[in-house]
């Protein structure tokens, strides 16, 4: 007969860190615990792992002892995460402000690289500028600023090195720190420009600008980009990283775009009436498009979806949208 009573003699151990871990939780939501004390839990991980060893060595035989470690493992961790920022254990990491600019003078084309550690983002035309690139950014760690080129300016603003910050994992996030990059780009010359957004929440207006190509990297993040329509056709590629993206194309654009999705949902939206292709495979997720799209070819699979959809009036325009879309884990969405 199978005892339904618990094992007196069991040890609390695990209980208690659970315990622990909601207790954390709690303090910091409620305010208690700030994002200083958050990022000593992270330099704390070896500590743990002491205390899981000495249970696994010495409360395993005895539960009396295996409770007590687990009693003074959590207030150990607790205690020095309440006291460890006014000791000096963390620190908070600088932030940083930068102003980078670059003037248009006789520039007729230009290349620019843009690289975001860690930040909210924001790309958009100038209005009215002298300037062909200008930077408003607060930042952690250090960036490069560099430029080269007269006629054909080659224009980069990257971050360098690693940047540490305290994870975001519960919404711990120091919001004060109010880290973004506000870049302007002129809108009077052609341009070729590749963006890694990093950790971000990604705002790329780029309806006004003359663009020859376009390379975006989702890095971690919600991506939200708006594509301009152009005399020239041009080739654009989006890379996803982690999180949602969302990209509208201009009426009137020809463009070919290429996503090649991570993990999360892909919206496009395009012009009503355009000339649109669709050929898209995802690796776990479906692909919608709208009902006016005809399906040429494709094959149904266990895994995901794959196909090709046309619009009618798609091989005999002059100015078509090209959406090649492979995707990770996640759906494409034509709307």
């Amino acid at each position: 007969m199978v005892s339904t009573q618990g094992n007196p003699n069991r040890s609390l151990f695990w209980p208690l860190m659970l315990i622990g871990v909601g207790a954390i939780w709690l303090l910091s939501n409620i305010g208690i615990l700030q994002p200083a004390s958050i990022g000593m839990l992270f330099r704390l991980w070896p500590v743990i792992l002491i205390i899981i060893g000495l249970d696994l060595l010495l409360g395993r035989n005895n539960p009396t002892l295996g409770t007590l470690i687990g009693l003074g493992g959590v207030a150990l961790i607790i205690a020095l995460m309440l006291l460890g920022p006014s000791l000096g254990l963390v620190r908070s990491a600088e932030v940083k402000i930068g102003d980078y600019s670059e003037p248009l003078g006789d520039a007729k084309s230009a290349q620019v690289t843009i690289g975001v550690g860690v930040a909210t983002t924001t790309v958009q035309a100038l209005d009215g500028s002298k300037e062909l690139f200008k930077a408003d950014i607060r930042y952690l760690g250090d960036v490069e600023f560099t430029t080269t080129g007269e006629t054909d300016k080659v224009i980069s603003l990257s971050q360098t090195g690693s940047v540490s910050t305290t994870p975001d994992f519960f919404g711990w996030f120091d919001s004060n720190q109010d880290l973004r990059w506000n870049i302007g780009l002129s809108k009077d010359i052609p341009l070729a420009l590749e963006i890694n957004s990093g950790v971000s929440e990604t705002t790329l207006d780029l309806s006004e600008l003359k663009l020859t190509s376009l390379d975006v990297d989702g890095g971690v993040g919600k991506l939200t980009m708006s594509l301009p329509s152009m005399e020239e056709s041009y080739n654009a590629v989006l890379k996803g990283g982690v999180g949602e993206f969302n990209v509208t194309i201009a009426k009137s654009a020809a463009v070919n775009l290429e996503v090649k999705g991570g993990v999360g949902g892909v919206v496009i939206d395009v012009p009503d009436d355009a000339a649109v292709r669709v050929d898209a495979q995802t690796g776990v997720g479906g692909i919608n498009v709208p009902a006016n799209y005809t399906k040429v070819s494709g094959s149904d699979q266990t895994v995901g979806e794959n196909g090709v959809w046309e619009t009618d009036n798609f091989n005999g325009s002059s100015r078509q949208i090209s959406i090649r879309f492979e995707g990770g884990v996640g759906g494409l969405t034509i709307r």
